[in-house]
């Protein structure tokens, strides 16, 4: 598919993945291999995560939504080569870790999203994002979680 037409808007956020009745892949070790590459894709393409996990759940039984799902995902990445974490030599070695809350940011639940990064000099080397129960449990648990991904 490095041919394909390159598209810049990665899926359809509003419709999900699940069990279908669709039929089988006809090769199904060619979406697993294509899965598991895209998996490694996610170290430098933090946008594709979540949509990578989705396709993940269903190397057991992979069916013609599904991938088709994984080919919109192929079609973002050949539309948006340039997009990712580039890790380049830096002058710096400072280390520097920031953690942050919206505090009851989502208007349906009203739970918090929190979340870290990581910098050694110039690059990013961890980060993380995600949807807590409560504000407070959100600001402590992210505090303790980028300090241990700075020791």
């Amino acid at each position: 598919m490095s041919s394909c037409k390159p598209s810049p808007i990665l899926v359809d956020t509003k419709s999900k993945l699940g069990a279908t009745t669709s039929k089988p892949v006809e090769d199904p070790s060619l979406y697993k291999r294509l899965a598991r590459a895209l998996q490694y894709l996610t170290f430098t393409r933090p946008d594709i995560t979540y949509v990578v996990q989705q396709i993940s759940l269903f190397m057991h039984d992979p069916r013609e939504e599904h991938m088709h799902a994984l080919k919109c995902i192929l079609h973002y990445i050949q539309g948006t080569m340039d997009f990712g974490l580039h890790l380049c030599p830096s002058s710096t070695s400072t280390f520097i870790s920031c953690t942050d809350a919206d505090w009851g940011g989502c208007l349906d639940t009203r739970r918090s999203t929190s979340g870290y990064y990581v910098f050694l000099g110039d690059n990013l080397i961890s980060w993380s994002a995600k949807c807590q129960h409560s504000s407070v449990e959100a600001e402590y648990r992210w505090v303790g979680n980028v300090v241990s991904e700075s020791c």
